[in-house]
């Protein structure tokens, strides 16, 4: 009777020291003495790691678990405890153990390993020290990544199953990498259990993540979706156009060497009949966009320049439109186009400055923000941080023919009698106002004159007859100087080359149509023929 109560106090006191908050069991089938595996540690978590580098480089889904539980810090640090996650479904009713068996290459392969590691761990380590990774900035959605072994004295690198490398003594990892060890916060309190579970708890209360005051559960981060991205290839309808834009492209898109300038410039139709000079045309600067990748350029100028701005808020949420205009910073990105068309006559070369006043969300869309999300405690509110990377920014179309009078690119028509075939405009970011001057030399392309014929007209106006056949019959090239005035310390953004043949309408497109868009640096662009007789 006295040892029956012995051992019912010994029991007693057993349970009373390892409370729900202390003891964590696990199903684990306990191995006997004959099925021991005899790994090393080195051997078994060398292992562990060759099939993980599989499992992680293949499957997406495991990636977004592991960084889940290792943003749980359930042990206060990036720590995923394998023998307390292995039986968790990651994806379609598969747990964890379930897709590290499908990359085994034996069948009691990871039985071994987990016989001989009772306290294997994953950590994703924080390098945010040398270079910007950790587990809350790791993208699972990249499926580059290395797993290395901390018992490993060779330092091996993993990655899909194959070795690809060895880390020096002490070289740290710049690249996402996963660290396959033993978890020294964990201990094994009973591996003998009546349930056949083995019961682990925390080497130390103060590794008890549950118990801390600013816990992970009580914080929570995601992206959130502030402007949809502008489809840049969305087809232009017909009431945009200013000029018969839509009469020439069906005029002309079937006949060889044809331009479509050639039927509003100079009324040139497939009857192969000359045309006159139609003095009321004059090309527009359309639309442009510039390159998201250009922002941090262009937004140079502290204090001036418009620039991305982190915001926080207590209690509440921003709404999008509050969110934007928090995260711009007031000011105006100053656009700048120069245009050049030479001329064999100095005198008669065309050139022209056109300057548009721009807020940054004209220019480019915030397709998300990040918002870190803290829960109110006893002793604070709620607050959420937004936070916007430059990453996020996509382009838009800016129209200054919807918003901006001052767009016509010269004054003057495009007369290839007299000047280039060639349009070169030089764009950029105007910053300072001390302006300094330097020379372009352009390589120019001009029509033969044999291409026009000169008349006398009812009015006893001297005109110019269109060309004689399609196309043009010989061009020849010649180079020009173009004096650039600029300002100093302006970004310059690109130069774009525009010529008369170039199409205007490349095809049709559901009811509307693809535009020739001109390209070069970080701004592309869309010039068209307007007949200033047309409102």
């Amino acid at each position: 009777m006295t040892n029956k109560l012995f051992i019912g106090m010994l029991c007693a006191m057993l349970f009373s020291a390892c409370t729900q908050d202390d003891v964590l069991g696990v199903n684990e089938e306990i191995p006997t003495t004959k099925t021991r595996s005899v790994l090393s540690t080195q051997k078994a978590q060398i292992k562990f790691a060759k099939i993980l580098s599989k499992a992680v480089s293949a499957n997406v889904d495991l990636r977004r678990f592991l960084k889940e539980e290792a943003m749980r810090q359930f042990d206060n640090d990036y720590d995923v405890f394998y023998p307390l996650v292995k039986d968790k479904i990651v994806t379609n009713g598969k747990t964890f153990r379930d897709i590290l068996l499908s990359y085994c290459e034996g069948s009691n392969d990871l039985k071994e390993i987990e016989q001989s590691q009772e306290l294997l761990n994953i950590l994703i380590p924080d390098l945010t020290l040398f270079w910007d990774f950790n587990a809350d900035k790791w993208n699972p959605e990249q499926n580059e990544i290395v797993v290395i072994c901390r018992s490993d004295e060779d330092r091996t690198m993993f990655e899909n199953g194959e070795t690809i490398g060895n880390l020096d003594k002490n070289e740290i990892p710049g690249f996402p990498c996963l660290v396959i060890k033993d978890n020294e916060r964990m201990k094994v309190v009973n591996k003998q259990t009546r349930s056949g579970n083995i019961v682990y708890a925390f080497s130390d209360a103060a590794f008890d993540g549950s118990k801390r005051i600013d816990k992970p559960l009580t914080r929570s981060s995601w992206d959130q979706a502030v402007e949809a991205t502008e489809d840049l290839t969305k087809p232009i309808q017909a009431s945009e156009f200013k000029a018969d834009i839509v009469e020439a492209w069906k005029e002309l898109k079937d006949v060889k060497h044809a331009c479509q300038r050639d039927y509003i410039y100079y009324g040139f139709k497939k009857d192969n009949k000359p045309g006159d000079l139609n003095r009321n045309i004059r090309e527009e600067l359309y639309r442009f966009n510039i390159k998201p990748n250009a922002f941090q350029r262009i937004a140079d100028q502290q204090g001036s320049d418009p620039s991305l701005q982190n915001t926080t808020q207590k209690k509440r949420y921003l709404t999008n439109e509050e969110l934007l205009d928090r995260i711009w910073k007031d000011g105006n990105f100053e656009i700048c186009f120069k245009s050049y068309i030479a001329s064999k006559d100095n005198s008669k070369s065309m050139e022209n400055t056109l300057v548009f006043s721009i807020r940054p969300r004209d220019l480019f869309t915030i397709e998300k923000v990040n918002i870190h999300h803290r829960h109110s405690t006893g002793f604070r509110h709620s607050k959420n941080v937004y936070s916007v990377s430059p990453d996020n920014l996509r382009a838009k179309w800016y129209y200054p023919s919807r918003s901006d009078k001052g767009n016509l690119v010269f004054v003057t028509p495009w007369d290839l009698y007299d000047h280039a075939v060639s349009l070169f405009m030089f764009v950029e970011e105007v910053d300072d106002v001390q302006e300094e001057k330097y020379t372009k030399t352009l390589m120019n392309q001009f029509t033969d004159k044999a291409d026009f014929a000169a008349g006398i007209d009812g009015s006893s106006k001297f005109k110019y007859n269109a060309k004689l056949s399609y196309g043009f019959s010989k061009l020849h090239s010649e180079s020009s100087e173009a004096t650039i005035i600029t300002q100093k310390g302006s970004d310059n953004l690109g130069v774009l080359s525009f010529f008369f043949y170039d199409p205007i309408i490349r095809y049709q497109d559901n009811g509307g149509y693809q535009l020739m868009n001109v390209s070069g640096g970080d701004v592309q662009a869309t010039i068209l023929p307007r007949d200033l007789l047309r409102k």
